[in-house]
């Protein structure tokens, strides 16, 4: 069964991440890759 997610994300990549959905910066592809990255349920 292959990986759920790639190897090169770090804890740098999706605290950065998380602060740019914060700002409202991720274009739609990315939020919703660190909501399920993270399984966090939409508001």
């Amino acid at each position: 069964m292959p990986k759920r997610f790639p190897e090169w994300v770090n804890t740098e990549v999706v605290i950065k991440a998380i602060k740019m959905r914060e700002e409202g910066m991720l274009s739609k592809q990315l939020n919703l890759w660190i909501e399920k990255l993270l399984e966090i349920e939409k508001k």
